[in-house]
């Protein structure tokens, strides 16, 4: 699953108009690195929830950005799920027991094979519910946001808990292997958050595992990180450290593309809508 129906608030004033999924980085929108991420290791269909500009959203999609992989839309115009009661709705769609989750509004370049092994041998030995995939120390030390620490059990593998908001420690990237019975206690068609429904009582049951990757992970959740997005990613593409896929992927865009973004020392600009920025240093 991929999860796109953010409202995309902090990135006001550019998600008035699209979808936070859709905004660019360098012309390719955000949400087509996570789904050319998943075709690339195999995955044949992809969910995506939908909210805020759905049909801008939906347009993107049926147009089969990524020929190899199957999109269907989980609709939640009308109601907003929130972070659990997304997943919940879209539970039906899903072949599989388990699934894969990516946000739509994160570039992250995780093993998806070795997150699969790993979950599994997990479930086998110690019954998790779910795999998440958490920040190195040397991916987080590098973020300029504060992300909530996870909490380690030592050498078990498992989550021992969730501390607070800070820079520099391990934190959740968004990407995981779920097992649908994981969200088994979520009420149907009502809004419930992630943490406190899902994730908090399966860590103190003892059902949330992690791996650690070193993997790029780009957050794009406020102007000042939009921007940086791009130049963290030309630099990545400058040392040779994207894959190939990535580098055709972003060969096949032109970065003035999708509303003639444009990126300035201290402002960024896509179509009429211009934003002054803070200095956002050195990538």
């Amino acid at each position: 699953m991929v999860l796109g129906a953010g409202l995309g608030t902090r990135l006001r004033p550019f998600t008035n108009r699209i979808p936070k999924p859709l905004l660019p980085v360098l012309g390719v929108p955000c949400i087509q690195f996570a789904l050319s991420h998943l075709a690339e290791f195999g995955v044949k269909k992809a969910v995506v929830n939908t909210h805020a500009h759905a049909e801008k959203l939906r347009s993107y999609l049926t147009s089969a950005p990524v020929p190899k992989l199957s999109l269907i839309e989980s609709n939640e115009e009308a109601q907003l799920l929130g972070s659990a009661g997304g997943f919940q709705k879209a539970l039906p769609l899903f072949d599989q027991n388990a699934f894969f989750s990516m946000n739509a509004d994160v570039i992250h370049f995780l093993d998806l094979e070795a997150l699969h092994h790993a979950h599994a041998r997990f479930k086998k030995e110690r019954g998790v519910l779910m795999t998440l995939v958490l920040a190195s120390p040397e991916v987080s030390t590098k973020q300029e946001g504060e992300y909530t620490e996870i909490l380690k059990s030592g050498s078990e593998g498992l989550v021992a808990g969730l501390g607070t908001k800070t820079r520099g420690r391990p934190f959740y990237t968004g990407s995981a292997i779920f097992e649908k019975e994981a969200f088994s206690r979520v009420p149907k068609n009502m809004p419930s958050e992630f943490v406190p429904t899902v994730l908090a009582p399966m860590i103190e049951a003892k059902k949330v595992a992690f791996i650690e990757s070193q993997a790029l992970w780009i957050d794009i959740g406020s102007p000042e990180l939009w921007a940086r997005a791009h130049h963290t990613l030309s630099e990545a593409q400058a040392q040779s450290l994207l894959s190939t896929s990535v580098v055709q992927l972003l060969k096949s865009f032109d970065p003035t593309c999708h509303g003639q973004f444009e990126l300035g020392k201290h402002h960024i600009r896509l179509e009429d809508i211009e934003y002054e920025i803070k200095d956002i240093g050195n990538p």
